[in-house]
């Protein structure tokens, strides 16, 4: 294999590809393109005019669920080919990046015991947290070991394998390398709904390696952020990602069900694709926990997946579940049909002060009302470039 690099991208802890690495790279890239362009609309044509009318003529009724077509529809050829590549590409885009790590493992970690020598924020561990079964017992997005798992003393490979991945198989689509599309889109929120909040102090609930965390500390300057998630591999490397960034946040390993930090302890509370990968009753224990720690008039604020089961054709239905049954995201579906307002209610935010819907999805801070909408985008994006938010006042 050839070691000569492609030039250097990203910060200085990003782990790098030789030639032939980012060739094969691109080449599970490209099936992914081609699927999408090319399997995806014939897999909707299949549905919309096979199966559909299949089980119509079957049962006497229209459709009006994903779950009343997914038998029918996954005994046929052409969506089983379609199942097999969107699972192939992605799986060996994995497999590329672990060996690239694999490879650089050594030099990546002196880079990060170099960003992490003199830092402006801080790494807390505690190997005593319980990590939620819904986190330990899955795979997330079939990323091996997922986020929890240590392979080595000081590991920080987990957060180095999921930050290469995003920025690889999201290229611009979420922020380019930085992958902090949601974290400007959730600051964005916040600039437009609470314009005269000025946080002297944020946490930022399941952080992971922080893509969302840094674009959060630079939309308020002036706040001291602290940012939370189970594993601990995400943290190491996510500190040394933002001390690389030049940006300061304090890092710590905790369950964001239930923290350390005392009541009223913030001015605003975030989470960014968080609560997909919760169960229901984490979501909703996470909830309370965030009514717990903001201070009166504090807010809180979540940007998730956007899928709305109401707001879905049946194929959008199917492609949800997808995530759900086969790409190891088994809380999406119920996701998409959770009442948000109802779960924000129930933890203690008053109805009136609660806004939940899709937020067009930005790389840099724009707080505009137009970019927010709860029936679904005029422009018919629902999907395609937003996100969910959800955000209340104490």
């Amino acid at each position: 294999m050839s070691e000569m690099n492609h030039q250097h991208f990203g910060h200085a802890v990003m782990p790098q590809a030789t030639h032939d690495e980012q060739a094969m790279e691109d080449h599970f890239l490209a099936m992914r393109m081609w699927t999408n362009r090319n399997l995806d609309p014939l897999d909707r044509r299949l549905l919309d005019e096979v199966i559909v009318p299949q089980v119509t003529a079957k049962t006497g009724t229209a459709p009006k669920s994903s779950a009343q077509v997914r038998q029918a529809l996954e005994a046929h050829p052409l969506h089983q080919l379609w199942l097999t590549l969107s699972l192939f590409y992605q799986d060996r885009i994995w497999q590329v990046l672990d060996g690239a790590i694999d490879r650089q493992f050594e030099e990546l970690a002196a880079k990060v015991d170099a960003q992490v020598a003199s830092p402006k924020g801080s790494l807390h561990l505690n190997p005593d947290v319980e990590i939620p079964r819904y986190i330990s017992a899955i795979d997330h997005h079939r990323m091996p070991g997922s986020y929890t798992v240590d392979t080595a003393d000081k590991d920080f490979r987990a957060g180095a394998l999921y930050d290469r991945f995003a920025s690889t198989y999201l290229r611009n689509l979420n922020g380019g390398w930085k992958n902090d599309g949601r974290g400007h889109t959730l600051a964005s929120h916040v600039h437009d709904f609470y314009p005269d909040l000025k946080p002297a102090r944020i946490l930022d609930l399941g952080c992971s390696v922080g893509h969302s965390t840094v674009a959060i500390a630079q939309a308020f300057p002036d706040a001291e952020v602290h940012a939370i998630d189970v594993g601990a591999p995400m943290l190491r490397y996510g500190h040394a990602r933002a001390e690389a960034m030049g940006v300061a946040v304090h890092f710590s390993q905790q369950n964001a069900e239930s923290t350390d930090f005392a009541d009223g302890s913030f001015d605003l509370v975030t989470s960014s694709a968080l609560m997909h990968e919760t169960s229901a009753k984490g979501m909703r224990a996470i909830m309370k926990e965030c009514f717990r720690l903001l201070r009166p008039g504090g807010v809180m604020c979540h940007v998730d997946v956007p899928p709305r089961h109401e707001h879905l054709s049946l194929w959008d239905q199917m492609r949800c579940d997808f995530e759900s049954h086969y790409n190891n995201e088994p809380f999406m579906t119920s996701l998409a049909r959770t009442d948000w307002v109802e779960v924000a209610e129930k933890a203690g935010f008053s109805r009136e002060v609660i806004a939940a819907g899709y937020r067009r999805g930005t790389f840099f801070l724009k707080p505009e009302r137009a970019d927010f909408f709860t029936e679904g985008d005029p422009n018919g994006r629902t999907l395609l470039g937003s996100w969910y938010a959800c955000s209340a006042v104490k």
